[in-house]
């Protein structure tokens, strides 16, 4: 892939957008969003312009909070899901717009003598700096700052400052709650033949009082009522003259005259503060507090005391509190997680815009999870995939996130779900995750790639028995990791058999690997490789837990009526699961039917259609190549390397770079994550380049959709799991640290079982620091090292490779 001149300048902490243009509004949207795991926003104007589908979408969503429709299928079979699930756009309650003596503030019309948009990473909040000249030649001066508070949840508040520079005049503030928008599902989804199309929020209430925006709203089909509510404050000061704080009282007072006028329709409400002779030089602020929350935490007929409550103390504590409540989080945040590399300013950047829109995308009350394209966007329509579990949690697992427990707990918390589709399905016991989904249900139309991609259990599972290795959290081990590990196992022992014509090994059919262009084969490498690590950590769990604890032991194993007879079988399989293996190249084929397939002649495709394959042939044409659309078996190889020889790695890398196309955004970081592995530094950092920069770029030009939360994550894994070559696959903490040649250094931290680790890799040596009193054992190329007490280190000599 040919890496794009970058779209914004090169900054170490800031994305600035320098100038306005109708023609990216859509997509710098999406690179201006703001969330908190529960509310989320599109970098959307204040103004609430008016724009069609192809312009732009305004954007504000509640994680978890969805509308549902019957869906239609030409030809229906049994297990079909029966109702969609899609993210609803939620009513705009941003929207604040300006009028100067009569002329509405535009950046369509006039002209703009200064325009800055900023988001500031580090910080977490977003801010624009314009000066405009109107039609009629008057000069305002506007700024704005956009907080979504990560330590308040339901909260969103906006600073909106304006200065009149060369007249003196009236202003008119109007700040507007409109219930007026629906989801641009035929655009953000285009696949898609189901709603929600048009309105899908029936309005129950709406009001303007005073200060106060209130509407609540409840959906025709899910049913789930939600609510948001806005409160204002307003000031004034002489910008020439030396004035007291904003947060001081003696600031709140107003030094112009102005009366307030409230009104409201069925879908829309507002506030317009008029202002009379306002001073050239002098800043009117208004602060806009609002709040959001749904019936999936407060009872619909409580929502509005709810609210006024939050939005009440918000106000108490002033915007200042805020801000810095935000700059606090983020600082934890940063520390934890931030990579630092020294000798390519565009990779930090690109780096950090990465780590930053993954952490405020995730679910943080173990209720929701994490969407593939977070709260950014309506792509995919909200739901949440095995991309979680695979790219984003080894992220938070080994920077020591709360966000991964709370994002493991969601699963968790939908096994009664996973119980119920894996009887659907033929399952007599255990659980079945769904591939596509928002309240845990399948929402997948398309089975042969959602349903048949049972490789999500073994993700799922993956990520629990992940997040129990690196944090030694025993106790989770027993509340409900080995409970996830077990239901997902139970399902991997009965969809397959042991197979006479293949040695009596155990066979999985009819099932689709992480390449969504060979659906429904026989013996998926990446699947079978996954469901036999599933069912071996579900042993090696309850071995764990019986050793440990036998009363908790007992306990799971009479609640889930496990007897010896069912784990003897599982030992079985693991013991006896199939591989393909073809014996000329000395590979493992991605499954049965893979060297027999028509190789692939990419030259034959026109280029227009080589990137949307699905959208110019029939599946059944794409199924009967030999091409990958993404990483697969190579995935299963990196997760698990310690199984195989480098030579091994390599032929089967070697083979896969030749038939994998990189169709989709998961792919190239794992390629260059085992490129890294096996020596291949060149290749593993051109796929680095590739990723790193991808949405920030827009490199598919579908960023306006969304943000790619898995090749966002994966960036990180491939400097953490890639360049460093940290591991925990052979149940010790493992290094091989190989740093990039274009690089100076790289400095990042983990956690493992309590320590606290800074790993700096330079060119000559690998520097690993203890920085708490919690001992590590750990492997550095195989090499024992231990690490005592804080500032304890290791040094590792090397050559640049």
């Amino acid at each position: 892939m040919e890496l794009k001149q970058p779209i914004y300048e090169i900054e170490p902490w800031n994305i600035t957008e320098s100038r306005f243009s109708m023609d990216h509004i859509y997509r710098n949207e999406t690179t201006f969003a703001l969330s908190n795991g529960y509310l989320g926003t599109r970098g959307t104007f204040e103004e609430g312009y008016d724009l069609n589908a192809e312009e732009g979408l305004e954007g504000n969503f509640i994680n978890g909070f969805y509308e549902s429709e019957e869906i239609r299928y030409g030809e229906w079979n049994y297990g079909f899901p029966s109702h969609s699930q899609s993210l609803l756009n939620l009513p705009n309650a941003k929207t604040i717009q300006l009028r100067i003596d009569g002329e509405l503030f535009d950046l369509r019309e006039g002209s703009c003598l200064r325009y800055q948009r900023s988001l500031h990473m580090k910080e977490g909040f977003v801010t624009r700096h314009i000066i405009w000249k109107s039609p009629q030649g008057k000069e305002v001066e506007i700024r704005t700052k956009r907080i979504v508070s990560l330590t308040r949840k339901n909260i969103m508040v906006q600073e909106y400052q304006a200065t009149p520079l060369n007249f003196d005049g009236d202003l008119e503030l109007i700040s507007v709650l409109d219930a007026q928008v629906e989801n641009h599902t035929r655009t953000t989804n285009p696949l898609v033949d189901y709603g929600p199309f048009g309105r899908h929020l029936l309005t129950d209430l709406i009001c303007a009082e005073d200060t106060a925006l209130f509407y609540q709203g409840t959906t025709q089909n899910s049913r789930l009522t939600m609510s948001c509510m806005t409160t204002h404050q307003l000031r004034g000061q002489d910008s020439t003259k030396e004035t007291h704080s904003a947060s001081t009282p003696e600031c709140d007072t107003a030094v112009f005259t102005h009366k307030t006028q409230v009104h409201k329709s069925e879908s829309r409400a507002n506030i317009t503060w008029q202002l009379k002779d306002v001073q050239r030089g002098q800043t009117i602020t208004l602060t806009k507090w609002i709040a959001y929350t749904c019936d999936r935490d407060i009872v619909c007929s409580k929502q509005q005391m709810f609210l006024s409550k939050l939005l009440q103390d918000c106000m108490s504590d002033g915007f200042d509190v805020i801000e810095q409540e935000q700059l606090l989080a983020m600082e934890d945040y940063w520390q934890k997680a931030d990579v630092v590399v020294e000798g390519d300013d565009a990779l930090q950047q690109g780096l950090r815009f990465n780590l930053f829109h993954v952490m405020q995308a995730s679910g943080r009350d173990g209720h929701t999870g994490l969407g593939a394209k977070g709260l950014s966007g309506e792509g995919y329509e909200g739901h949440y995939f095995w991309d979680t579990e695979m790219y984003v949690l080894p992220l938070f697992i080994y920077t020591g996130s709360s966000l991964a427990k709370s994002l493991l707990d969601y699963r968790y918390e939908t096994l009664p779900q996973a119980r119920e589709r894996a009887k659907v399905l033929g399952h007599p016991k255990g659980a079945l995750y769904p591939w596509r989904t928002i309240n845990g249900e399948e929402a997948s139309t398309y089975f042969p790639l959602g349903t048949a991609q049972y490789h999500v259990n073994a993700d799922v599972a993956y990520a629990f028995k992940l997040y129990v290795d690196v944090t030694g959290d025993f106790e989770y081990l027993k509340s409900r990791a080995a409970e996830v590990l077990v239901e997902t196992a139970r399902v991997w022992a009965d969809v397959g058999c042991f197979v006479p014509s293949r040695g009596d090994r155990y066979c999985i059919c009819a099932v689709t690997g992480p390449d969504e262009y060979n659906a429904v084969v026989d013996n998926n490498f990446y699947t079978n490789l996954m469901a036999r690590e599933n069912v071996r950590d579900a042993l090696q769990a309850l071995a764990h837990i019986r050793e440990k604890d036998a009363a908790a032991w007992q306990e799971l194993t009479d609640r889930l009526q496990i007897t010896e007879a069912e784990t003897a079988d599982w030992q079985q399989i693991v013991e006896r699961m199939y591989f393909p293996y073809d014996e000329a190249r000395e590979i493992y084929p991605q499954d049965d039917g893979f060297m027999m397939r028509k190789p692939w002649d990419d030259s034959a495709i026109a280029p227009e259609k080589r990137h949307l394959l699905y959208e110019n042939f029939h599946p059944l044409f794409i199924f009967r190549q030999r091409m990958a659309k993404q990483a697969d078996a190579i995935l299963g190889m990196f997760l698990y390397s310690n199984y195989f020889t480098q030579e091994e790695l390599k032929r089967n890398y070697d083979f896969y770079q030749e038939v994998t196309l990189h169709h989709s955004s998961l792919s190239t970081s794992v390629f260059g994550m085992l490129a890294s592995r096996i020596g291949y530094d060149e290749e593993a950092y051109r796929y680095f380049q590739d990723s790193a920069r991808m949405d920030l770029d827009d490199y598919h030009n579908n960023f306006f959709a969304g943000i790619h939360a898995a090749n966002m994550a994966g960036t990180w894994q491939a400097i953490v799991l890639g360049f460093a070559g940290v591991r925990t696959n052979g149940g010790k903490l493992e290094f091989s640290p190989r740093l990039p040649v274009q690089w100076q250094a790289v400095t990042f931290r983990i956690q493992y079982q309590g320590s606290q680790l800074l790993i700096r890799m330079e060119p000559a040596r690998t520097l690993i620091t203890l920085e708490n009193e919690i001992p590590l054992h750990a492997l550095v190329y195989d090499k024992p090292i231990f690490l005592q007490k804080t500032g304890d280190y290791y040094e590792q000599k090397q050559q640049t490779l």
